[in-house]
């Protein structure tokens, strides 16, 4: 199976890259939310108010449980994200959007992880929540992969067709497998990158 070779991290260019809104104080939530939620974007999560912030908050923290068990060390920052090769629809989520692609390659293994269809589904099959649409458990849902076991993980729960079929359906969230980036030092190294180029 040819998998791409890079993962593609999108951002707000007036915020710029490697950003994650959990490290956010709540004086700065509030702000983000008043200035935010009447942007005109295809999916604005700030006009979800503080509920969008207790969910994604819970989601990464048991992101970051999931990576310490299979890891077996306490990840040094929460993670970036992106996606598997691209999905430009994502971009319909920022005012501005701007992305950065990110050779697997130049990543240590423990440095990017991945999940399907993301991990906001962490919440709802822990149980911590309850979602309020229709969700069916998946056995894939609690599992975090690295790059190196996704071809295995892609065949055997049969990811290809359901991301197929998800574009089919115009689906959003679904359409692209989501990537964990954890290098602490991903901006200096992207910086210095660009420098050299």
């Amino acid at each position: 199976m040819n998998l791409p070779d890079f993962v593609t991290h999108y951002f707000e260019r007036d915020k710029g890259p490697f950003r994650n809104i959990c490290d956010l104080s709540d004086a700065e939530i509030a702000s983000i939310i008043a200035s935010e939620r009447h942007a005109k974007t295809a999916f604005n999560r700030f006009a979800l108010g503080i509920d969008f912030f207790k969910i994604r908050r819970a989601a990464d923290d048991l992101l970051i449980q999931k990576y310490s068990e299979k890891f077996g060390i306490s990840p040094q920052t929460r993670p970036y994200f992106a996606v598997l090769g691209d999905f430009d629809r994502t971009m319909t989520m920022y005012r501005d959007g701007r992305s950065l692609r990110i050779n697997i390659s130049s990543l240590a293994s423990e440095h990017v992880t991945f999940m399907y269809p993301d991990h906001f589904n962490l919440v709802w099959s822990n149980g911590l929540l309850t979602a309020n649409f229709p969700y069916s458990y998946q056995p894939f849902h609690d599992l975090v992969f690295t790059y190196s076991e996704l071809p295995l993980a892609i065949m055997k729960y049969g990811l290809s067709c359901l991301i197929a079929q998800a574009k089919r359906r115009k689906m959003w969230v679904s359409s692209y497998i989501e990537a964990h980036i954890w290098d602490p030092d991903i901006r200096q190294k992207i910086q210095s990158k660009q420098e050299s180029s």
